[in-house]
């Protein structure tokens, strides 16, 4: 235990087993799914072999296991025009954590040059890191009250 109850709280997440990722399509060849982001999906690295569930966003929503991400490739992709955008959670968390263990007051530089620099990174810097704090006890809250 820390000081730090964000990163308490943070410091209790399981490591990610599990890969979320999107299907972003560029240009819809049957005219069905749209463009955009037009599945949601996840992807099981280690135990599930590559396993992949795929749900397809819209009105003809549909779930579907897949036994390789290369098939949802294969099958899905048409020459590139779809893609698999693999979302980084675990480096995603490994961010807030080292966001959250930074001190919430800025820190000046000694040298008169970098002063003016430093504070207006250390402004900004502030501001993410409260608007990543209050979202981490969102979640937090949101966790203890199911």
């Amino acid at each position: 235990m820390t000081e730090n109850p964000i990163l308490d709280y943070l410091n209790t997440l399981p490591p990610v087993a599990v890969a979320p990722f999107v299907l972003r399509r560029t240009e819809d060849v049957t005219g069905v799914s749209g463009t955009g982001i037009v599945a949601d999906g996840a992807l099981f690295p280690a135990a599930g072999q590559n396993k992949a569930v795929v749900r397809w966003r819209g009105e003809r929503g549909s779930t579907v296991v897949w036994d390789r991400i290369q098939h949802v490739k294969e099958i899905h992709g048409h020459d590139g025009r779809t893609t698999v955008e693999l979302i980084p959670v675990g480096e995603l968390i490994a961010a807030l954590k080292a966001v959250v263990s930074l001190p919430s007051a800025p820190v000046y530089s000694d040298h008169p040059g970098h002063i003016a620099t430093v504070t207006g990174y250390n402004t900004a810097l502030s501001d993410v890191r409260t608007a990543i704090i209050l979202a981490i006890e969102a979640l937090h809250d949101h966790d203890e009250a199911l």
